[in-house]
């Protein structure tokens, strides 16, 4: 998510995504491949990295889910069973959103088989944060941006390449981090309690922090008083990144005028309280 510190909402066995098939009711099916890589070790995020980098489309229900995250051997810490249906589909020409002259093409939908409030399956500084509230449905819409590179800590800071960005962002649903009272003050701006607006999912080089280049996950959402938060998640190693890293700040920068300005927050925002 920082901090939607999930991922926000949002690793080892990386599924590669092939073309999209029809079932026998006509409904799309992509059919991503399982491979062994290391590179993203939780298999349902490993699956959604699949969808979005191959650009597949489709249709899974949670059966289908759970047997290809099941064929990989490994067990995710997300409550994928919950999965009903999750969709991944071409937004019509004529329907697609545009800002700052960047199209959504792409919509993603995750029907789950009720809302949940659960712990946070990961820790931030060696804390059990809170508890992510994830509503029964989730739909978002997906920008890809073009890759560039910028200096987050002035001219004399590391020049990161970012490549082509993944944005998504949440138009129906909420996906919420309720921080416990006791390690949010511990904490202090390293966590806050978090209403997630968008997702970035970016591949970056030239971090002075190994775990940082390659493969980023980013959640870009605001704080009850309306403070813009954005942290990472290391997907290599499955574990959220404290708030304010140099990646998460550079993809926050590259992402948030088009998916969540600074200015404008989602009118949802903190619409429904934990």
């Amino acid at each position: 998510m920082g901090n939607s510190r999930l991922a926000a909402a949002l690793l080892a066995a990386l599924l590669l995504a092939a073309g999209p098939v029809r079932g026998d009711d006509g409904r799309l099916r992509g059919a991503p491949a399982a491979v062994t890589e290391p590179e993203v070790r939780d298999p349902f995020f490993a699956f959604c990295v699949a969808l979005a980098e191959g650009d597949s489309l489709g249709v899974w229900t949670g059966r289908e889910l759970a047997a290809r995250l099941a064929a990989t051997g490994r067990r995710s810490k997300l409550p994928v069973e919950s999965v009903v249906l999750m969709e991944r589909r071409e937004v019509p020409p004529a329907l697609q959103p545009t800002h700052r002259d960047r199209r959504a093409t792409r919509r993603w939908r995750i029907e789950l088989d009720a809302d949940l409030a659960r712990p946070l399956p990961y820790s931030i500084l060696g804390y059990h944060p809170g508890t992510l509230h994830v509503s029964r449905v989730l739909e978002a819409l997906e920008w890809v941006l073009p890759g560039t590179s910028v200096r987050v800590d002035g001219p004399d800071g590391p020049e990161l390449r970012v490549g082509a960005m993944h944005a998504l962002r949440l138009e129906a649903g909420h996906v919420i981090l309720d921080a416990d009272g006791l390690v949010d003050r511990l904490l202090g701006k390293k966590l806050d309690d978090t209403w997630t607006e968008a997702f970035v999912l970016a591949r970056v080089e030239g971090a002075a922090d190994p775990r940082e280049n390659g493969l980023n996950g980013v959640a870009l959402g605001r704080a009850r008083n309306g403070r813009p938060l954005s942290g990472a998640f290391d997907f290599r190693r499955d574990e959220v990144l404290p708030n304010g890293r140099p990646a998460a700040r550079a993809l926050s920068g590259l992402c948030r005028p088009v998916v969540a300005p600074y200015a404008q927050p989602d009118p949802r925002a903190w619409s429904w309280r934990p």
